[in-house]
């Protein structure tokens, strides 16, 4: 498990050893398969609420609201979907819900592009290399951040997570062009954002 989710979830890891990351299912679901489900799919739920929030606190957030969602309704469970494929579809949409609340908080007094000028100038005075890649890696998260809702699921679960085509149409309930449609667009928008803050070698201006 990841090591940023250490003690919230161990109640759930109740059964350990090596299982089939996806179990396809015909009937209703017991505890122990509830349990199983969950253990085994907890580092890529971890990773992909990350991937999508751009904040380990936002991603506690969200897996910790989506296992307490799916805690509720398990036993409704009656196999029209692969079992982590219908854990994963409730992080994506707690997900959705922090973010919608983040931004809801948040005052943007500051475009995104100024904001970005100013963390540039916050940090000109002579850093080191690696404060540069971090402030790197903090904009272009800030940017994913300001993609439409499923630009960034889009973006995140391909380019991060690695997901096939088809696993992400899957996962969101989208057809296979619209994926390519909206990956497409994600990279567009992406490219305008941060042009102006990438010099030739990939690194900030």
């Amino acid at each position: 498990m990841d090591a940023a989710f250490p003690k919230p979830f161990e109640h759930y890891r109740l059964l350990h050893g090596s299982h089939d990351r996806k179990v396809p299912m015909a009937h209703s679901l017991t505890e122990a398969e509830f349990t199983r489900a969950v253990s085994d799919a907890m580092p890529r739920l971890v990773a992909i609420a990350r991937r999508l929030s751009g904040s380990d606190e936002l991603a506690q957030e969200s897996v910790q609201n989506a296992l307490l969602r799916a805690s509720k309704s398990w036993r409704r469970f009656r196999g029209q979907s692969e079992i982590e494929t219908w854990i994963t579809r409730i992080v994506i949409r707690c997900v959705r819900d922090v973010i919608a609340r983040e931004q809801r908080q948040k005052t943007l007094v500051q475009p995104f592009a100024e904001q970005q000028d100013q963390r540039v100038r916050d940090v000109s005075g002579g850093p080191s290399q690696q404060a540069l890649d971090r402030e790197l890696e903090d904009v272009v998260r800030e940017a994913v951040r300001c993609l439409p809702e499923r630009q960034r699921e889009v973006f995140a679960l391909a380019t991060w997570q690695g997901l096939a085509a088809s696993e992400i149409a899957e996962l969101l309930q989208i057809k296979h062009g619209a994926v390519h449609s909206n990956l497409h667009a994600a990279r567009s928008r992406l490219r305008e954002l941060l042009d102006s803050y990438l010099s030739a070698d990939g690194g900030l201006r």
